[in-house]
């Protein structure tokens, strides 16, 4: 949706917030490409990841980020060790195109993954690594427009700096869902939501805890 906020965003701290939240994280929205465009173009062979049979989607855990994910005593996906499973990478259709979700990486920020991504499209990069460092990066048509960190201090930067919307929530006093988010979380959600607005990518928890792709992405560094 044009006019998403960190509040719509709520649930990934949430849900993540002692997994993903610690690891770090990249996710990369990409308008009107499908999953498997999406990992041809960075050449990442998708392996298909289903939920395990019987269980309900759990929003609680990170599914299907690994190509062989390991299950929770609760029958459930958690997220595997990033060094032993060599960058887990995993695709996911949204609304409006398809998210990439990275486990402790930060592909989606990198120039030639950006350009790939880009060409003949727009795509938006949230990174937060285990050691809080965050970046945000807008591209268009192979070339990165804008790109920010989310909640430090520093200048926007890129071909187009001018033209990256200001990230909602920055300044606002959190309310609601978000009453209880330290600001430094609350940038990093007003960066997703952000991510949707200039993208036109729409993800959701139920995305998450559907079918994906997965695959490494540990050639791409």
């Amino acid at each position: 949706m044009a006019d998403a906020t960190a509040a719509d965003y709520a649930w990934f701290e949430e849900k993540y917030g002692d997994s993903l939240w610690v690891s770090g994280f990249c996710l990369t929205f990409v308008r009107g490409l499908s999953p498997e465009e999406a990992f041809a173009r960075i050449g990442v062979p998708g392996t298909p990841w289903n939920p395990p049979e019987g269980t309900a989607p759990d929003p609680h855990s990170a599914p299907g980020i690994v190509s062989h994910p390991a299950v929770a005593a609760s029958g459930y996906p958690t997220a595997p060790d990033v060094a032993a499973d060599g960058r887990p990478i995993a695709a996911y259709a949204a609304v409006g195109g398809t998210v990439l979700l990275e486990d402790g990486g930060r592909a989606g920020t990198l120039a030639e993954v950006t350009r790939r991504l880009s060409a003949g499209t727009v795509t938006a990069a949230v990174h937060l690594d285990a050691r809080d460092g965050r970046q945000f990066v807008f591209a268009a048509d192979g070339q990165v427009v804008a790109g920010y960190e989310p909640g430090l201090p520093t200048a926007p930067w890129g071909a187009s700096p001018g033209l990256l919307p200001s990230p909602d929530g920055e300044a606002a006093a959190p309310a609601g869902d978000l009453a209880d988010v330290p600001p430094a979380d609350l940038a990093v959600l007003s960066a997703i939501a952000l991510a949707e607005r200039v993208t036109g990518v729409r993800l959701t928890w139920r995305h998450l805890a559907r079918p994906a792709l997965t695959g490494s992405a540990a050639h791409l560094y």
